[in-house]
């Protein structure tokens, strides 16, 4: 990956908030008034009847027959219609959407992207969408300082974005385009004086690639660890984060989890081996104060022949590893710091989702609550935690992947507040990840889609 910029590159863009989410406006028209920037490797898009002359901006929604072939198959052919040309008889209530503005593509395609999808939702303190790039996002981290927030994300196309925002967010600072080539994973979490990003490649050889950054993001440090991949970062309030990694020769084959404990460079204070094998891409990590709880994805008892089996394993401040706790069929954890020897957990079993608490010793602290069905037609299904002052704000994708619920869980395992309906993105999420904020958490997603129509968006949930 090539360093990063060592200068700023300036406050960009700007941010819509949605003070209305629940408003059903979205008459046709540009926008926004400022231009969405351009993604870093956009497909070659051409309108769907400009096959053998421009017909896309003559104001006439055209139709023409298009026909192909794939894989030596029969060519087929059909009549097809622009989706507009000019001026979108859609709304954005009409496509699914809590209301904002339409637009007509360059392709003639309807833009979506200043559509709201927040719904009011009583404990919904804010929702935005800012003016970034947020196409073919391949993984998105999301970390919060006691001055607003920070977000990372990598591309398809090997490229990694960082922007920063406020507390009410706004957008403050970003870069983007910056190669990582044969990037796999992103983290993020704030340290003393800004933030530690950590990149994971993939492939034969991996390297990990870590990056100690300003507020602004400029490059304060990095470096370099070989045979590394798939990161996970675990915040410390007023501290630097541990970090936890999967050491192998072949990112996807299992590996050993390694964590070191960071200091303010970016160094190793301590490093310890959390498990022997293990798959890295199912690894997490929190915060139990003074040590922290690791989730691995351990091999079969079978040798690896049947599903993987989730351990639990706890460190202490000075990086002795304890007993490693099993726990068969749970699979998919994601973990958050929970104040004084305790971590809160969302994971699932198959067939539904289940919160937990844990304490330092990774052992239950109580009993887990069941919060909802997992959806069997999804190979994966978004999930992601946040504890604010003892109460977890889970986020899970739902109603085939076009849904964010929250729930809220108080330390006794009772529902606090009812599973509610967040935001509603009919064109299907990608990346869902969420972090503590203020007495509540922030949240950002991505969706599925085109260029014109890619969504990234913001949101703020109070506890």
């Amino acid at each position: 990956m090539a360093p990063l910029l060592a200068t700023t590159l300036g406050a960009c863009g700007s941010v819509e908030i949605d003070r209305d989410p629940g408003n059903t406006g979205g008459s046709g028209g540009s926008g926004g008034a400022e231009p969405f920037p351009d993604t870093c490797s956009a497909p070659e898009l051409s309108a769907v009847c400009d096959t053998d002359a421009q017909r896309c901006g003559n104001g006439v929604k055209d139709t023409c027959e298009v026909c192909s072939s794939s894989d030596g198959s029969p060519v087929q052919c059909s009549d097809v219609t622009e989706a507009c040309d000019g001026d979108v008889s859609e709304t954005c209530s009409s496509l699914g959407y809590a209301g904002g503005r339409v637009a007509c593509s360059d392709v003639c395609s309807i833009d979506v992207r200043d559509c709201d999808s927040c719904l009011g939702a009583p404990h919904q303190l804010a929702c935005a969408r800012p003016r970034i790039d947020g196409y073919n996002v391949g993984d998105i981290a999301i970390a919060s300082d006691e001055q607003g927030l920070a977000a990372a994300w990598l591309s398809f196309h090997d490229t990694i974005h960082f922007a920063r925002f406020s507390t009410g967010l706004d957008l403050e600072r970003r870069w983007d385009c910056v190669d990582a080539p044969s990037a796999l994973r992103v983290a993020l979490a704030p340290s003393p004086g800004g933030f530690v990003m950590a990149i994971g490649g993939g492939g034969d050889g991996p390297a990990l690639r870590l990056l100690r950054l300003d507020r602004d993001g400029n490059e304060l440090s990095s470096r370099t660890i070989a045979n590394a991949t798939y990161p996970v970062l675990a915040a410390r309030p007023g501290a630097a984060p541990l970090l936890v990694y999967a050491s192998t020769d072949v990112a996807s084959a299992p590996a050993k989890i390694v964590a070191e404990l960071l200091d303010e460079a970016g160094e190793a204070t301590w490093q310890s081996t959390v498990a022997d094998v293990a798959y890295g891409e199912m690894t997490a990590a929190a915060f139990a104060d003074p040590g922290f709880v690791v989730s691995a994805g351990a091999l079969a008892s079978d040798g690896g022949q049947g599903a993987p089996t989730t351990v639990l394993v706890p460190i202490d401040a000075s990086g002795t590893v304890g007993a490693a706790r099993e726990i068969p069929g749970i699979r998919d954890v994601a973990l958050a710091p929970a104040g004084a020897g305790r971590v809160g957990g969302v994971w699932h079993n198959g067939e539904r989702f289940e919160v937990g608490w844990l304490d330092g010793q990774a052992a239950p602290a109580g009993t887990p609550v069941t919060i909802a069905t997992r959806d069997a037609a999804k190979a994966t299904q978004e999930h992601a935690i946040a504890v604010s002052n003892g109460r977890a704000i889970v986020a899970l994708v739902e109603e085939g992947a076009t849904q964010v619920s929250l729930f809220h869980v108080d330390a006794d395992g009772s529902l606090a507040v009812p599973r509610y309906a967040f935001a509603r993105e009919p064109t299907g999420l990608s990346w869902l990840e969420i972090a503590p904020a203020g007495d509540g958490a922030a949240l950002v997603w991505t969706t599925f889609s085109e260029p014109a129509s890619s969504r990234f968006v913001l949101g703020r949930a109070q506890r």
